[in-house]
């Protein structure tokens, strides 16, 4: 791995548990702010002192409504202090109506995308969040005791023989969807044991 790549590598990775999926714009993928503000607290210090925010600016633009956020994200890493310019905008109100929580919504949102330019939560911003078997992966990574060499799929899969059409075609998408995960799947394997065993009784 490329040197200039350690610190994107170790923190490109998302826990799935601090996402959400938001059906607006043609739907994405949210990541909890506060996680990623641990996340980055793990990686360089305590907020204010490895990594922070400084000479923030609104400008506000009365005739669209429109507040524009600027700011520099500064780090350490490596012995070293990095900057990196960070932005965004919101509407401040509309109508006559003011949001009193513009300026934490617009100052999150430019911190959240200015740690994505170092790596953080990479995996969500480059879209491997749609991706229902990568998903399911990072489940396995967050949530499985860091044991991956289960192929827990494989086991449902394999118990689903035998099993009628219409149950099948249920768990498949059920494992698509990732209602089914390596959390989980001991209790889909016992719950397809039950319908095979019910078929049998009605035959």
């Amino acid at each position: 791995m490329s040197k200039n790549l350690e610190l994107w590598s170790s923190v490109e990775k998302t826990d799935p548990r601090f996402t959400t999926k938001v059906n607006q714009r043609g739907g994405f993928t949210a990541i909890g702010a506060q996680y990623q503000f641990r996340e980055a607290t793990s990686k360089f210090g305590p907020f204010g002192i490895g990594w922070g925010v400084k000479d923030e600016h609104f400008t506000k633009y009365e005739d669209t409504g429109l507040v524009l956020y600027q700011a520099s994200l500064w780090y350490k890493h490596d012995d070293t202090t990095g900057e990196v310019p960070i932005h965004s905008s919101i509407k401040y109100y509309i109508g006559s109506r003011v949001d009193d929580d513009f300026a934490k919504k617009v100052a999150t949102d430019a911190l959240t995308k200015g740690l994505s330019k170092l790596g953080f939560n990479a995996d969500v911003f480059m879209g491997l969040f749609d991706d229902n078997k990568y998903v399911n992966s990072m489940k396995q990574k967050f949530n499985g005791g860091g044991d991956t060499s289960v192929d827990w799929e494989k086991l449902v899969r394999a118990e689903m023989n035998g099993l009628d059409t219409a149950n099948t075609d249920l768990v498949n998408s059920a494992i698509t969807d990732g209602k089914v995960t390596e959390s989980n799947y001991k209790g889909t394997i016992e719950r397809i044991k039950e319908l095979k065993k019910s078929a049998v009784v009605e035959e």
